[in-house]
C-alpha cells in the first residue's frame, strides 16, 4: 500500500499534526532568531531545521507510525540519511523562495516545509518506521 492511499490515512494524519508542532517550534525559532536576534535568515534557518528534525523523529517513531521496536539505531541512521536529503531540499527551496524571490521568511518556511513532507519525507519515513500491528 503507497503510504498517500487512502487505507493509510490514520498515520499520515498523525504524522501530519508532529509535522505541525515541528513546523511550529520551527517558525518561532526562526523568528526569534530572524526578528529578535537579528540573525540573517540564512543562517537562523539551520537551528530551526535542526530543532524541527528532533520533534519529526521523536514524534513519528512514537506517536504518527506507533514504532516501539528497539531498532532505534538503524532506524536513526536512515531517518537522519532521509533528513540530511529533506534538509538540503528546505534550504534549497527556501533560498529560492526567500531569497530569489523575496517571499516572506515565514511564507518560504511554510511553503518549501511542507513541499518537502508531503513530496519527499513522509513517503520515506512510512517505510523506516513499522505502525504496530493490533489483533
Amino acid at each position: 500500500m503507497s503510504p498517500l492511499s487512502p487505507g493509510s490515512s490514520r498515520p499520515l494524519a498523525r504524522s501530519a499534526l508532529v509535522g505541525l508542532v515541528a513546523s511550529t517550534i520551527d517558525l518561532v525559532v526562526l523568528g526569534v532568531l530572524v526578528d529578535h536576534l537579528g540573525v540573517q535568515p540564512a543562517w537562523a534557518n539551520v537551528p530551526a531545521l535542526t530543532l524541527g528534525l528532533v520533534v519529526q523523529f521523536v514524534g513519528n517513531k512514537c506517536f504518527a507510525f506507533q514504532d516501539r521496536s528497539s531498532a532505534l539505531l538503524r532506524q536513526g541512521t536512515l531517518f537522519l540519511a532521509i533528513e540530511l536529503c529533506a534538509f538540503a531540499l528546505n534550504a534549497g527551496l527556501f533560498h529560492v523562495l526567500g531569497v530569489w524571490l523575496v517571499w516572506p521568511w515565514w511564507l518560504a518556511r511554510v511553503v518549501a516545509s511542507a513541499a518537502v513532507y508531503f513530496g519527499f519525507s513522509y513517503p520515506l519515513w512510512s517505510r523506516v518506521f513499522r505502525q504496530e500491528v493490533r489483533s
